[in-house]
């Protein structure tokens, strides 16, 4: 299995330096696919052909992650995968952010930006045309299709309507919006916090292989520790739940 993830993963970084797009960071061989907006830039790059091979090369030669990113959502990466993942080796040191040892991130915008705010149509429409050819090739990416577990942090950046026609979710990764209802009548894909200020959705493909969850971008909206707390643990839970139930399938 990890042989073969091996194989896709190089394939995947082909497909990406064929796009001019970004790789992302990370264990290429875990479980778990975590997508956030875009990477932080404070100022435009200048020579993105070097951008990218540098993200190219460490993401091909990197064994071990471990850095003391202090942005908040690496903070709020490594406390999901910290409760998704009990048993795993936690940092020992303050500030230590080694979560990517369980997890592989890359984002759905391929730009790095200094914000995710968009000003004007014109922008708009750039981010759009781009975040289709991103999912474009996740879509055709046998890596991608490979993690059982996907959170896309990536808040308003994605639309997954039926009603409106748009699927982006459903699409690109094969899955299907848990619609069946509770005892309250709510679709159990549904998870909202007491206070309505957080929320995930939980879509899973038909075989119950794959969960995918959809969600806010962490840092824009985990701004209160009990939201926080709320939105980490729940999706935690329906994460460590989904992995047992694969392992019960071996």
């Amino acid at each position: 299995m990890i042989m073969d993830k091996e194989k896709l993963f190089i394939e995947f970084l082909k497909e990406c330096d064929a796009k001019e797009q970004i790789c992302g960071a990370g264990n290429h061989n875990s479980n778990i696919l975590l997508v956030g907006n875009e990477h932080y830039s404070e100022t435009p790059i200048d020579d993105w052909r070097y951008y990218l091979k540098s993200n190219y090369d460490y993401c091909a030669k990197t064994k071990s992650w471990s850095n003391f990113n202090k942005s908040k959502t690496w903070l709020y990466y490594q406390k999901l995968i910290d409760a998704a993942i009990p048993n795993r080796l936690k940092p020992t040191v303050r500030g230590e952010r080694n979560f990517e040892e369980d997890a592989f991130t890359t984002e759905l915008n391929s730009e790095a930006k200094p914000s995710s705010r968009v000003k004007g149509k014109e922008e708009r429409e750039e981010l759009r045309k781009r975040i289709e050819s991103r999912l474009k090739l996740f879509k055709q990416s046998d890596f991608i299709k490979s993690f059982p577990v996907v959170v896309l942090a990536c808040g308003s950046y994605l639309t997954n309507s039926v009603e409106k026609g748009i699927t982006q979710i459903n699409d690109t990764f094969g899955v299907e919006f848990d619609e069946q209802l509770n005892r309250e009548g709510v679709p159990i894909g549904w998870h909202k916090s007491e206070n309505g200020k957080l929320w995930f959705t939980t879509h899973h493909s038909k075989d119950k292989h794959k969960l995918v969850i959809h969600t806010w971008q962490f840092s824009l909206r985990c701004t209160k520790r009990e939201d926080r707390e709320w939105l980490i643990n729940e999706m935690a839970s329906v994460i460590r739940d989904h992995l047992d139930h694969l392992k019960n399938l071996d």
